[in-house]
């Protein structure tokens, strides 16, 4: 009977020793696993800014994407990295064994691999680029729209990233899960512009076709003043950002500065004229010339227009005509007028974006009848952005004055878009000023002396040819313009053109504005 027990004894023991190495050896291979598992590396798949949106909600930026796949280097994907990268690089990685991004042609899932959808900031065929702007190397914005909106914009991005297990090296180990982190990265949190994508890619092919070789088009939505449309030529792509050179003159946003406007300002003195209740039937004759003090100025070649109601002096681009207007009133206070339009502020966009300060002659410096003179047809101490300029021919078009805007509202990451608060529009002119306005700057876009008259829609407007004061190789540059609005009885758009080195309004600007007046209205025809 002791043989049995001391035998059980010896037994039972040996079981406990047996189950004691068992027990430790698989507390050493689990803790080995819990020690490998706790190591991670994280490997960054891409990095997302807010949406940019035109009015309809469609996308200005992120149209594209590349396919990227996050890979452990390891038996299974040495294929693929030797299909992407040469053979030392390859044998380095699986050497490392850090986690890879790798761009390929095609999905590629397995335990080692994973394929995103990244998309791309920008791609070569966007449109409104001066506008929506560019970003800096470090993803910040520079221009436009994204540096306007670069607190908003970085917020409504996200992150999205792979971790993989890894030992204490650091090295990825192959055959454990891998973990997605997508932070925000797939948002449709954005903001939302007032333009309308189709209306500014006729704008800008309408550029682009023409003899302008820099400067700009505005256009404005009469109804409530935001910018439908605003291009700059030449263009530039951002599809290497990081490499754009913001001071290049292709990057600069014309619409925002200011220049001599020139004859595009004698309708708003005639406005002014006929709320004094100067009639538009009073006659002027010109002989091409008139003396004011010591200075003798003249129309355009010096020639006599003979006899000019307003409509034949806006037709005609009558100087003597509008410098004789301006005699008639009281200077000072069709300043203030102008300044009642902003025209002495710079026009702001949305917080962030706006324009250069107009400039408008001094009470003082108006006190010359000189001065007076010069301003009476847009020369002297007077420049003006392309915007004050659809904001003066809002006002005609209309009789309400309106601060223009880009931005409609924010749009969140279910889709619900928060408007932008709009300024109150403000009336400046009577209803029948606004009415023979219209009369009268439908005539001057004449079937026989206008390059923007159309037989398929009434455009009403005004050519302009500016002096700089700039000189280039002896010869001096000349703004020219044309600014006007549509259909002319009932106008629904705001149309300026600027042409920064131009010969005649006539020839380079108006045949502009026929083009995009004809297609947007085409376009509006169909939808």
């Amino acid at each position: 009977m002791k043989v049995r027990i001391r035998l059980l004894l010896l037994a039972v023991c040996a079981g406990l020793c047996a189950l004691c190495v068992h027990t430790a050896a698989l507390s050493a291979r689990l803790a080995q696993q819990a020690a490998a598992q706790s190591h991670t590396r994280t490997l960054l798949v891409g990095k997302t800014r807010g949406k940019i949106y035109d009015r309809d909600r469609v996308l200005l930026v992120d149209r594209t994407s590349r396919l990227l796949a996050a890979a452990a280097p390891c038996e299974d994907t040495k294929d693929l990295l030797l299909q992407t990268m040469t053979p030392d690089d390859a044998a380095a990685a699986m050497q490392t064994r850090a986690p890879l991004l790798l761009e390929v042609p095609a999905a590629v899932n397995s335990e080692a691999v994973h394929t995103f959808l990244v998309p791309e900031r920008y791609a070569a065929d966007d449109c409104a680029v001066h506008l929506v702007g560019t970003l800096d190397a470090n993803g910040n914005g520079s221009t436009g729209i994204e540096r306007a909106c670069d607190a908003l914009l970085r917020t409504q991005g996200g992150t999205l990233s792979v971790r993989f297990a890894a030992n204490a090296n650091g090295q990825v180990l192959a055959g454990l899960d891998k973990q997605i982190v997508d932070a925000g990265f797939n948002s449709d949190a954005g903001v939302v512009l007032t333009i309308r994508e189709a209306q500014q890619r006729i704008v800008e092919d309408a550029l682009q076709k023409s003899s302008i070789q820099s400067g700009c088009a505005v256009l404005l939505d009469t109804l409530t003043g935001d910018v439908r449309a605003l291009a700059s030529v030449p263009s530039f792509h951002r599809t290497d950002p990081a490499g754009a050179d913001t001071a290049n003159d292709a990057f600069r946003n014309k619409a925002l500065g200011v220049y001599a406007p020139g004859s595009v300002l004698k309708p708003l003195l005639a406005a002014f004229a006929l709320e004094q209740g100067v009639s538009p039937n009073d006659a002027y004759t010109c002989n091409g010339r008139c003396r004011v003090g010591d200075t003798v100025f003249r129309c355009y070649g010096g020639k006599a227009h003979g006899k000019q109601t307003m409509g034949d002096a806006l037709r005609n681009s009558c100087n003597t005509y509008f410098i004789h207007l301006m005699r008639r009133l009281d200077a000072a206070a069709f300043l203030r007028f102008c300044r009642k339009l902003g025209l002495d502020r710079p026009v702001t966009l949305c917080a962030g974006l706006q324009s250069e300060r107009g400039l408008l002659p001094t009470d003082a410096g108006l006190s010359s009848p000189g001065q007076r003179a010069l301003l009476a047809f847009g020369q002297g101490r007077v420049l003006l952005s392309p915007l004050h300029l659809a904001v003066c021919y809002h006002v005609l078009a209309t009789g309400w004055l309106v601060q223009p805007r880009v931005l409609r509202g924010t749009m969140n990451d279910r889709g619900l878009v928060t408007l932008a608060a709009r300024q109150t529009p403000v009336r400046l002119l009577k209803a029948r000023t606004v009415k023979t306005l219209r009369r009268l700057l439908r005539g001057a876009v004449n079937r026989n002396t206008s390059g923007a008259y159309s037989a398929l829609v009434a455009i009403a407007g005004k050519t302009g040819t500016a002096q700089s004061g700039i000189y280039q190789n002896g010869k001096e540059i000349c703004r020219t313009w044309f600014c006007g609005f549509f259909p002319a009885k009932n106008p629904h758009y705001v149309l300026v053109i600027l042409s920064e080195d131009g010969k005649s309004g006539n020839a380079q600007c108006a045949p502009v504005c026929k083009e995009i007046c004809e297609r947007i209205v085409g376009y509006a025809a169909d939808g």
